[in-house]
């Protein structure tokens, strides 16, 4: 099961047909083409650093001095991307304006869309009452509060 992170468009209704997940998870085509991939999610300003990065480590294999280490920055930034190019993308989206509404954990992106169509409704439906109470069980992100709870990305902890 992977996490999906579920974005809606500025000032579109919840839920959207123009929503986009997210996925939570390692991006083999990332890993595979990193500058390439970069460029398919619109991610310009990663793209020029991973040019930049991919033809240092390209000059660097071609002198056989520096070949073991400009094989390692190659495989770093492959690495890199595939590891945290989806954060990347989120981070764009709302950068853009687009605000995220929902976090599920689904088989596929399809699955995912539907539990989230499934939310969305049944908090429409909800009385006052019931919207003050939160549908699941997630650690709330942000600065800890005066309990001295709080969570570090999507790990709760507790401070003493």
């Amino acid at each position: 099961m992977s996490s999906y992170l579920v974005f809606a468009r500025p000032g579109a209704s919840v839920p959207d047909e123009g929503s986009v997940l997210v996925a939570d998870r390692f991006a083999p085509w990332a890993f595979a083409f990193p500058v390439l991939w970069l460029l398919f999610n619109r991610l310009w300003i990663e793209a020029v650093l991973a040019l930049v990065v991919s033809a240092a480590s390209a000059m660097m294999i071609a002198n056989p001095a520096l070949f073991w280490p400009g094989l390692a920055l190659g495989v770093a930034l492959s690495a890199i991307t595939a590891m945290e190019g989806r954060h990347w993308r989120a981070a764009a989206l709302v950068r853009r304006g687009w605000h995220m509404v929902d976090l599920i954990e689904a088989d596929d992106a399809e699955t995912a869309f539907e539990i989230h169509a499934l939310r969305a409704s049944a908090d429409e439906t909800a009385t006052a009452k019931d919207k003050a109470m939160p549908l699941r069980n997630f650690p709330q992100l942000g600065r800890a509060g005066e309990s001295g709870s709080g969570a570090i990305g999507l790990v709760p902890v507790q401070r003493s």
